[in-house]
C-alpha cells in the first residue's frame, strides 16, 4: 500500500532551522522516482501564501495533490482555531478516525494519539543546557519529550549523538528510535548571478563565513575570540556573519557580542548582515574561503550540511555531532569547542592554504556527492514512515 505522508509546515521567523529541514525533505523525496514517491501533501499550520509556502509547493513530490490547503485559505483567526482542534482535541479521533496507511510528520508531542505520527525531536539541547531556557519552557520542553518517549511508535533522530543523547536521559522509553539524516538542497548557480548578489553587500575578497543566529549557544564569542588572538599576531582575518541578530531567551547577548568588537579592536574585521535571503546565503557560502561552526550544540548541523552541498572548506568545533557529519569528508577541519586559541590555530594554519570560491571543480563533486545521499535519504526516510505506519492509532 503506498504511503500517505502528511508533512506539518508551521513557518516560524524564531527556527529558520526548522523551515529549513522540511524544504531538504521534500528536495529529498521529490528526488526519488516518480513510482517510489509517497503520496505527500502539506499541512500548514501557518500561512501558506508566504514566499517559502509557495515555493516549497512547487516541488514535484507535492504534485499529486493539495491536501492541507483547505487550512490554508482560512482567516487568521479560523487558523488559529484549526490547530488548536488538530493540536488540543486528541479525542477527536474517536469521531474522525485516522487512515492507517496515513503518517503525520513531524508529530512534536503525543497528544494526537487518534492518528500515525512519526514523532520528531530535534535534539536534547534542554538537557545539556538548561541555563539557556525559561522555567516554563524547559518544563514544557521535558514533558513534551518525556511523553513521546512513553509512547508507542517511532521517533526521529537526526543523529547517532542525538540517539546517545535519547538513550541516556530515557533509558526505559517504549517509543521505538530512528535515525534520519537530512542533507542540504542547495545548490550552486551561475557564477557572475552570484557574484552580483553579493556585489551590493561590498564584502572584502577573502573571508570566513560564520551562518548562525545570534544565539549563546552558537558561540560567536569564542569565534569573535579568535579573530583577537589572530590580531595581535598580526594576522588579520575577515568575518562575515548572518543570521537573526537577538535571542530570545537572552536579550542582550547580541549587544554584548558588538560590543566585544569594539573593546577587541577587531570591529573592522567582522561584517554582520543580519537575516538575508535564501540564495544570497548560497552565494555567501560559494563565494567563503573558509565556512566557520563554532556551535556549542547541534542536533544536525544546517551549516556544515549547507557548506558540504557546495563543496566548502569547512571548520567546525569539535562536539560529537559535528565529528559525525564531517566524517572522512576532506578540507574539514575541528578545534576544540570553546577554545578560542585553538580555533586561531587552525585558522592560522589552514586559510593561507585555501582560495576564495566558488570552485566550479568543487561545486561539481560536491554536487555529485550531494544527489546520491540524497536519494538514499529520501529512501531511508519512507522506510521509517512505513514503520510509522504499522502503528495502530489510538482514540482518545
Amino acid at each position: 500500500m503506498r504511503l500517505k505522508l502528511r508533512i506539518e509546515f508551521l513557518e516560524d521567523a524564531q527556527w529558520l532551522g526548522g523551515s529549513i529541514y522540511i524544504d531538504n525533505l521534500l528536495a529529498a523525496l521529490s528526488s526519488m522516482p516518480v513510482e517510489d514517491r509517497p503520496d505527500a501533501r502539506l499541512v500548514f499550520l501557518s500561512s501558506g501564501e508566504t514566499a517559502l509556502a509557495r515555493r516549497m509547493l512547487r516541488y514535484p513530490v507535492l504534485a499529486r495533490g493539495e491536501a492541507g490547503r483547505w487550512a490554508v485559505g482560512l482567516k487568521p483567526h479560523a487558523r488559529r482555531l484549526h490547530r488548536a482542534i488538530l493540536r488540543r482535541a486528541p479525542a477527536l479521533g474517536t469521531f474522525w478516525p485516522a487512515a492507517r496507511d496515513t503518517v503525520y510528520f513531524p508529530a512534536f508531542d503525543a497528544s494526537q494519539r487518534w492518528r500515525n505520527n512519526l514523532y520528531w525531536v530535534p535534539d536534547f539541547q534542554i538537557f545539556h543546557f538548561p541555563e539557556l531556557f525559561s522555567p516554563e519552557e524547559l518544563a514544557a520542553r521535558t514533558r513534551s519529550i518525556s511523553d513521546i518517549a512513553a509512547t508507542t511508535g517511532v521517533l526521529l533522530l537526526s543523529s547517532q549523538a542525538a540517539l546517545a543523547d535519547f538513550r541516556r536521559f530515557f533509558p526505559n522509553a517504549s517509543v521505538e528510535p530512528r535515525i534520519w539524516s537530512f542533507c542540504s538542497s542547495l545548490e550552486a548557480g551561475d557564477v557572475v548571478a552570484g557574484r552580483q548578489i553579493l556585489e551590493p553587500y561590498g564584502l572584502p575578497e577573502r573571508f570566513v563565513y560564520v551562518a548562525n543566529h545570534f544565539w549563546k549557544h552558537k558561540d560567536h564569542e569564542t569565534a569573535f575570540r579568535a579573530l583577537k588572538i589572530l590580531r595581535d599576531r598580526n594576522v588579520i582575518v575577515k568575518m562575515v556573519c548572518t543570521g537573526l541578530q537577538s535571542d530570545r531567551r537572552d536579550p542582550g547577548h547580541y549587544s554584548r557580542l558588538v560590543q566585544s568588537l569594539s573593546d577587541w579592536g577587531i570591529a573592522d574585521q567582522v561584517t554582520i548582515l543580519g537575516l538575508v535571503p535564501r540564495d544570497h546565503q548560497v552565494e555567501l557560502f560559494r563565494a567563503a574561503s573558509l565556512v566557520v561552526q563554532p556551535s556549542l550544540f547541534e542536533g544536525w548541523s544546517t551549516v556544515i550540511e549547507d557548506a558540504k552541498a557546495l563543496g566548502r572548506p569547512i571548520l567546525a568545533s569539535d562536539i560529537a555531532v559535528h565529528k559525525e557529519q564531517l566524517e572522512n569528508l576532506e578540507r574539514c577541519h575541528l578545534f576544540k569547542v570553546s577554545d578560542p586559541n585553538d580555533m586561531a590555530e587552525q585558522i592560522e594554519q589552514v586559510l593561507p592554504g585555501l582560495a576564495a570560491g566558488p570552485c566550479l571543480e568543487t561545486e561539481r563533486a560536491a554536487a555529485d556527492r550531494r544527489n546520491a545521499a540524497r536519494v538514499a535519504s529520501a529512501y531511508a526516510f519512507v522506510e521509517i514512515a512505513n514503520e510509522a505506519a504499522g502503528y495502530a492509532p489510538k482514540a482518545g
